[in-house]
């Protein structure tokens, strides 16, 4: 019995031990889900969205909190006499300044110093991972070298300040409460300072959403330590409860969401910064998306159409004038073949300026300030509930390959989404290796009896790495020529693929549609790349669509790139889908010459999406001839005689001006209404 008494006795006080930090972590976790989960439309989706947050938060909230009263338990500060007779803490005001002083030091010597090595060793990742290290070492040792001596000078000087200070007021200035605070606001302070004025500048745009819910929860969970102590010893449980019984009913209202409210949990997925991440960990969402039917996706069939094979090939970083069908001096054989016998249509905008904003629209038929999903490396996984141009033609009767060039986009680690549909999918980075598996696998499907209709993508990664194996240009010569050269690489890429078919009769061979995901900057507007602004060489690709029914031809009408998707499914012999799940428009009937171009007509829209390495802001829209850039001023320009944009017309031409500006206010204005009604 005694012992069972002394076994109580330890539970109890374990217990009693343990109660802060259940309550400050239960507080702070509460805290952090509800501020995320408030960009939620609907109570549920708040509390469901406040629910999956509690749920990965409360573990590391309350380790955190025992590891931090441990340490504190440990160290004993009692112990170092930190706190003197008359209530004054010069030497606690001192080591903490040293501290202070000692990480930003310790920060700015890493993030300078990586700056340093970086340029020494010609940003080779080996070598600065090796000089870091030592980096750190040094710096580390000598910060710590220089705390002694500096915490004593310190010290001196905190308690001669103080003595001054109090021969006119009653209070301290270094007692503990007041240090607290000086350090909370110094270091809130000159961290933003650092931020604004060294980190920023250098990294560029940065989505910092995702700190905003720890950061709210890691504060609750502090303050809630701090009035813990202040709280009646009997009310102390009660409030533990209460906190409890809050925390439980949102992770009821989470669960809830997962077994019957499926499309609401992906809402919170594609929606909320950090409750997203918590429903990405907790939940397969490619399991709760392998539920659906591919019969929900089966497009309805055009009435007495056949359904041809069709190659889809995306080639990364090509603007349209630097190829032959546009005017540009790019040894590309196939290109220039294709603009002769295929349609080519002379204004086709990319919906954005990056791959990972335009893939998906293209592949969905979404305009891109419209496509919902989360960004993962350098891509966007889209939201589950989206339909790709794969899957509805797999549920149309196709077979669907892809060889694509990038992990980071179609393999299996990121699970984008894009590679859905893909019955049969190959990622290779070299581009020629890529083209000849595509070419064996085809030329082995040919040898198949009662083939089904094929569907083909494959995506080419060679132009967005022009500088590969050459370094940096020397001057606009050298940047054309690296830049075609890889043009040329691509094309020689496309024949290896399309070689596959030479053995069949001209009315038998597949329709080939050649296009990029957006264009490069190369210099003009003083942008060297691209993902930086809205001009034509950033998003004015090109656009060709060759083979059995096409009417050769160049059609002057404006198109996007977003009308991909439904161009696809037409020339494959289906209905696009309408309503609000489909934006693009089928630019077949022009490709097939059963419609005149209006060169005057037509829409395309772009919008640079603000993501954490994108500052967003900034959309175009194209009609006819005119095109307008809104971000911080205003830019109209006619493309067919200023194809450069160095003329701005936007004080010359009001009526235009005001009917793009209309248009952009309609575009912008359909972002917030949901692609899956």
């Amino acid at each position: 019995m005694p012992s069972q008494g002394k076994a109580r006795a330890r539970l109890g006080a374990t217990l009693r031990w343990l109660a802060p930090s259940a309550a400050a972590a239960t507080l702070g976790a509460l805290v952090g889900g509800i501020f995320d989960g408030l960009g939620m439309e609907s109570v549920l989706g708040i509390a469901a969205a406040a629910g999956f947050v509690t749920i990965v938060t409360w573990p590391i909230l309350f380790a955190l909190s025992l590891i931090v009263r441990g340490l504190w338990a440990a160290w004993r500060p009692s112990d170092l006499a930190l706190v003197e007779a008359d209530g004054s803490a010069p030497r606690l005001a001192a080591w903490l300044a040293v501290l202070w002083l000692s990480m930003f030091g310790l920060a700015w010597a890493m993030f300078q110093g990586t700056w340093v090595i970086a340029g020494i060793t010609a940003f080779k990742p080996l070598s600065v991972s090796f000089a870091e290290p030592l980096l750190a070492l040094a710096a580390t040792a000598l910060l710590f070298a220089l705390s002694r001596p500096l915490a004593r000078v310190l010290t001196v000087a905190y308690r001669k300040l103080d003595g001054a200070w109090r021969k006119r007021v009653r209070w301290s200035i270094v007692s503990p409460r007041v240090i607290a605070i000086s350090v909370t606001v110094k270091t809130l302070v000159v961290g933003y300072v650092i931020w604004r004025v060294l980190v920023k500048p250098r990294i560029g745009p940065f989505d910092v959403s995702l700190i905003h819910v720890p950061a709210s929860a890691l504060a609750a969970t502090a303050l809630a330590h701090v009035g813990w102590l202040r709280v009646p010893q009997r009310r102390r449980h009660p409030a533990l409860a209460v906190l409890a019984v809050l925390a439980l009913t949102l992770v009821g209202f989470a669960a809830y969401a997962w077994r019957e409210k499926p499309s609401l949990t992906l809402a919170i997925w594609g929606e909320r910064p950090f409750a997203g991440l918590a429903v990405d960990r907790l939940l397969n969402l490619d399991s709760i998306r392998a539920r659906m039917s591919l019969a929900e996706f089966r497009p309805t069939a055009r009435p007495g159409s056949t359904h041809p094979d069709i190659i889809l090939i995306t080639i990364d970083t090509v603007r349209a004038d630097h190829t032959p069908p546009y005017g540009g001096q790019a040894e590309m054989p196939l290109m220039r073949e294709l603009g002769v016998r295929g349609a080519v249509f002379e204004w086709a905008f990319s919906p954005s300026n990056v791959t990972r904003r335009s893939i998906p629209s293209m592949v969905t038929g979404i305009a891109p300030n419209r496509v919902r999903g989360r960004v993962v490396g350098w891509a966007l996984r889209i939201d589950p509930r989206h339909v790709v141009v794969a899957e509805r033609l797999l549920a149309g009767g196709y077979d669907t390959a892809g060889f694509v060039c990038c992990n980071g986009f179609w393999g299996p680690d990121f699970r984008t989404g894009l590679q859905r549909g893909l019955a049969h999918l190959e990622i290779e980075p070299n581009g020629l290796k890529l083209a000849k598996q595509a070419r064996a696998w085809l030329e082995a499907r040919e040898k198949q009896p009662n083939r089904k209709p094929l569907f083909l993508w494959m995506h080419l990664l060679e132009p967005h790495n022009w500088q590969q194996g050459t370094g940096p240009p020397q001057n606009d010569e050298e940047r054309r020529r690296f830049y075609d050269r890889s043009l040329t690489a691509a094309d020689s890429m496309m024949v290896e693929l399309m070689s596959a078919f030479t053995h069949r009769l001209p009315a038998q061979a597949p329709i080939l549609v050649v296009t990029a995901d957006h264009g490069e900057g190369l210099g003009d507007h003083g942008q060297p790349y691209h993902s930086t602004d809205l001009f034509n060489s950033q998003i004015h690709v090109p656009f060709v669509i060759a083979g059995p029914g096409i009417k050769p031809g160049r059609i002057p009408e404006t198109v996007s790139l977003t009308d991909l998707t439904p161009t696809l499914l037409e020339l494959a012999g289906f209905e696009p889908p309408k309503g609000p799940s489909m934006d693009g428009r089928s630019v077949a009937d022009l490709a097939s010459g059963k419609r005149e171009p209006d060169p005057n007509g037509g829409v395309a829209f772009a919008a640079m999406i603000k993501d954490r390495s994108n500052p967003g802001g900034l959309t175009a829209v194209v009609k006819g001839p005119y095109k307008l850039i809104e971000g911080s001023s205003s830019e109209l320009f006619y493309l067919q005689k200023d194809p450069g944009e160095r003329n701005n017309l936007f004080q010359a031409n009001p009526r235009v001006l005001t009917e793009l500006q209309t248009l952009l206010r309609e575009f912008n204005a359909r972002a917030s209404t949901s692609p899956f009604e």
